[in-house]
């Protein structure tokens, strides 16, 4: 690697990165795209740091400080703050984008930008289609298809992985060598492949044990047949979408997780159809449908 980005994994797409920059061949936009917690909001703000750094991606010049503080005059970050984008902010967008530039580029970076707005994405296309000199989008989102397809054709796209539990393993292992085996064990199968969450866990003992108890809850009502403990849970959920996300997604790596266990040959059809079934609960209840009969249904499969 050329920059020293301090990111866990995804050599691929890095090296790919560093190729456009050392090549020439830097394109105007990116889209960054996979789950959520991987990296990719990390990834667009260290890249902005590199193309706007006069010292080699330093980390400690005036440039690098106020890019990571999210202060840099020529470096316009939209962070995902649960709140749509509108037009208000795209016409922001394009005001600063047509000022003249005291740094090496105008970087745009935003954060999940299937918030955008219908309105709000028309009029972003034609800033795209035809953009400012020396300006470079950094575009994030979770799932391509969620994105207008005429955005997403204007952007280099570069897909962002979850990680196998063996490999979070051995990385926090290298990072925290103090660390008990079984909290690392525990780490690494908690955070679902997402390396930003394994980090947080490991700093944060009440969310790890808060997701502890979220995966014993998956086993446990996995394995019972009272349903009126499995209803009084998804009363539990429905108080707390927090909670219900977090709960969809643990579920579903449990479910994923007995695919692979020595004795679930037999049982592999009906685990595949529960992950389906968990899947499409999540899909349905991110697009308000009634979340208490979502997860009733749930518990019943």
């Amino acid at each position: 690697m050329i920059y020293n980005w301090n990111i866990i994994g995804h050599e691929k797409q890095l090296k790919m990165l560093e190729r456009d920059i050392t090549s020439g061949n830097l394109a105007h936009a990116y889209l960054l795209y996979g789950p959520s917690h991987v990296g990719k909001y990390t990834v667009a703000k260290k890249l902005a740091s590199i193309l706007q750094c006069e010292n080699n991606f330093c980390g400690i010049c005036p440039t690098c400080v106020q890019i990571r503080k999210g202060s840099h005059i020529d470096t316009m970050e939209f962070e995902n703050n649960h709140e749509p984008i509108k037009i208000g902010d795209v016409r922001d967008i394009i005001s600063r984008c047509n000022m003249s530039s005291q740094s090496r580029y105008k970087i745009i970076i935003l954060q999940s930008i299937a918030r955008m707005t219908p309105e709000a994405a028309n009029a972003f296309l034609k800033t795209l289609e035809e953009p400012s000199p020396n300006t470079v989008f950094i575009m994030t989102t979770g799932f391509v298809k969620d994105v207008l397809p005429t955005i997403a054709s204007r952007a280099r796209i570069i897909k962002f992985h979850l990680f196998s539990s063996e490999f979070l393993t051995k990385t926090l292992k290298e990072l925290y060598p103090e660390s008990d085996d079984e909290t690392i064990k525990q780490v690494s199968k908690l955070s679902l492949g997402k390396a930003g969450r394994a980090l947080d866990l490991m700093s944060k003992p009440d969310e790890l044990a808060y997701f502890l108890k979220l995966y014993k809850d998956a086993l446990y009502l996995l394995e019972t047949d009272n349903i009126v403990e499995k209803f009084a849970y998804v009363e539990e959920l429905n108080e707390d979408e927090g909670k219900r996300r977090d709960f969809i997604g643990v579920l579903t790596h449990v479910l994923r997780s007995k695919l692979f266990e020595k004795n679930a040959l037999d049982k592999k059809e009906k685990f595949i159809k529960m992950v389906a079934s968990v899947q499409e609960a999540g899909i349905l209840i991110k697009k308000n449908v009634n979340s208490r009969l979502v997860l009733e249904n749930l518990m019943l499969i």
